[in-house]
């Protein structure tokens, strides 16, 4: 049996959801996704449920055979959504709030159900604190993880590396640093050693790595002791481990016929614009990285990250910026590293790429499917992360 585990805590597009039902339902009704597949939502994912624009095709994924939706109670709570599921929600499973089972339990529930005989589970974060709730949502999979027995993993990476800073004083919100150090603290009285850390090259441009004048090396600086920055080869190095890793944006898919014999797959979406966020660099970053230690990749260009390979980018002289198709471009001969163009996202902006970058595959619904489900990969499981 397969089972496949989707999380999604931003906000999702009509455009998104649409690909994704298009894919999962790429399977016919008489031949559906094998195996479970569960798709969990939280923060601000869980409006795509109430509106409009998308509540049909959740209700149409929600009657596939084998497949499951869960909000998170307590986040519909907080929304104020909770009360519009209890009278017209059976199609939504509700787990959290004061009248359900924790979210965050059920989810590493089922995520161990999947990745059969883990021993650990993680979290990468690429959010920093404060400025939305995915940290929030971090402490809270942690602390679960935590109590299903399991050892915490936390991977700092982008904006995520704001949580090393230390003397965190919000007034109106949870802390950070100190729910980090006390999930830390009570792993280690568990016999449940937490492995925290954060990616260097992340740490360093944030201030948070800095050269000793005194040694000539690089020392943590204004950084709480909990999360060790390490470069993200080690932190690459867990991904070839079985166990679940989750982000704000993320799937899983794995098989127990032969879960764990070998190393599991890493899909990369790039779907954001390549220079206003660093989403885009950091993503085409983390994917190199993980080709070159082995871990078999795909790159997955869709929704505004298509805008990566159309025209030819040129960075002004003044400007200090590395130019992501140069990075594409020079990356496509690596071993373990594909690349892909989702060809309706260029469809529907009436756009083609650049002629430099015609090698690289358009791929459809059906193609993404196969690509995600095929009976040759039911050996491997695949990781997927939304940059």
């Amino acid at each position: 049996m397969t089972f496949s585990t989707f999380l999604f805590c931003d906000p999702i597009s009509s455009e998104r959801l649409h690909w994704f039902a298009e894919t999962l339902m790429a399977f016919p009704a008489e031949n559906p996704l094998p195996g479970n597949t569960t798709v969990f939502l939280t923060g601000d994912a869980l409006f795509s449920i109430v509106d409009a624009k998308t509540r049909d095709t959740w209700r149409t994924l929600a009657d596939r055979p084998g497949m499951e939706i869960v909000a998170d109670g307590d986040e519909l709570q907080l929304h104020g959504l909770l009360d519009l599921f209890v009278t017209d929600g059976s199609w939504v499973t509700v787990s959290g709030s004061e009248r359900h089972d924790p979210f965050w339990n059920a989810l590493v529930s089922t995520l161990a159900t999947g990745w059969n005989g883990t021993k650990r589970a993680a979290f990468l974060l690429c959010d920093g604190p404060y400025m939305n709730r995915i940290t929030v949502y971090m402490t809270r999979f942690l602390r679960s993880v935590q109590a299903a027995g399991l050892h915490p993993e936390l991977y700092s990476y982008l904006d995520g590396v704001h949580t090393l800073h230390n003397g965190q004083r919000p007034s109106e919100f949870e802390n950070i640093g100190r729910s980090i150090a006390d999930i830390s603290a009570s792993a280690v009285q568990a016999g449940k050693d937490p492995w925290f850390a954060a990616c260097s090259r992340c740490a360093t441009a944030r201030g948070y790595y800095q050269m000793n004048p005194g040694t000539g090396f690089c020392e943590p600086a204004s950084a709480i002791d909990e999360i060790v920055i390490r470069p993200l080869k080690e932190i690459l190095s867990r991904f070839s481990g079985h166990h679940p890793i989750i982000s704000h944006a993320c799937g899983g898919i794995v098989a127990d016929k032969g879960a764990g014999m070998t190393i599991p797959r890493l899909v990369v979406f790039i779907t954001h614009p390549p220079y206003c966020l660093e989403w885009t660099f950091g993503g085409l970053s983390l994917a190199l990285a993980a080709a070159m230690d082995g871990i078999p990749t795909t790159v997955i260009f869709i929704e505004e990250g298509v805008y990566a390979l159309v025209g030819n980018h040129v960075v002004p002289p003044k400007d200090k910026v590395f130019n992501v198709q140069e990075m594409i471009a020079v990356t496509t001969d690596i071993n373990d590293l594909e690349y892909l163009v989702y060809d309706p996202s260029l469809r529907s902006r009436g756009i083609e790429c650049s002629p430099d970058f015609s090698p690289i595959a358009r791929i459809q619904n059906k193609d993404l499917a196969r690509l995600l489900w095929s009976p040759e990969q039911e050996r491997a499981a695949t990781r997927m992360i939304f940059f």
